[in-house]
């Protein structure tokens, strides 16, 4: 029978919010939140945290997480591709498709044991063979075709044969969304290669979990932080 593993990765120099992954949110490390929720689902046998940081590290294992010191710090850096990580963490815990099944879990203290859960039971139900995210619902300023780039003092709009096309009244606009990387549930292969994983949803879609966009905050600022700790 495989075992069921989550993955969550903490870089020890976030940029927009200084020390991130271990502030302190709502009186413990944010890090204690993902990893309560997670740990509330009853559905994983090991619980990993990847970090660079010594300080991430140690407040991580106090908390509960399993590890195995610290990931290289080529692996770390501001341009490093976090699926590089996640194949050098199922290589150093030998976690494959044949033993394991992977969800990778992002420092979120929004995420619930419930919406793990959910995620999971549709990664189940499709086999787990297609992958699943969180999604949020885009507001209709936020259409794709709506869209522009900056070139000298003008916008450019991307997507002009659609902007040309679209509706005026709302209500005959169709619903858009995008994917929240904060819960991936994929196999071990398309979570070790980036191209990989989009190749595959660019072909076959995949499975979502929409939320609640009005209770549910990506934190990267001081702003987010602060509107975070009251909607929580």
């Amino acid at each position: 029978m495989k075992q069921i593993v989550a993955l969550t990765c903490c870089r020890g120099s976030s940029k927009g919010l200084r020390n991130k992954n271990i502030i302190k949110f709502h009186g413990k490390p944010m890090l204690y939140w993902a990893f309560k929720e997670i740990y509330k689902t009853k559905l994983f046998s090991k619980i990993i945290l990847s970090t660079d940081s010594k300080k991430i590290l140690n407040i991580g294992k106090k908390i509960g997480f399993s590890t195995k010191g610290l990931r290289p710090k080529k692996l770390a850096l501001d341009n490093s591709n976090v699926f590089e990580t996640h194949k050098y963490e199922f290589k150093n815990w030998g976690i494959t498709d044949k033993n394991s099944i992977v969800c990778v879990i992002n420092n979120n203290p929004f995420i619930t044991s419930d919406l793990i859960k959910k995620t999971y039971l549709k990664f189940k139900k499709n086999k787990f063979k297609n992958i699943v995210h969180l999604s949020k619902e885009i507001s209709y300023d936020q259409i794709y075709y709506r869209q522009c780039e900056k070139k000298g003092n003008k916008l450019i709009h991307k997507f002009k044969n659609e902007l040309i096309k679209s509706k005026i009244n709302r209500s005959q606009i169709k619903k858009f969304y995008f994917n929240l990387g904060d819960i991936r549930w994929a196999s071990v292969d398309l979570l070790s290669n980036f191209k990989k994983y989009n190749l595959h949803i660019a072909k076959f879609g995949n499975l979502h979990l929409p939320i609640n966009k009005l209770n549910y905050i990506d934190i990267n600022d001081k702003k987010d932080l602060f509107l975070a700790k009251k909607i929580f």
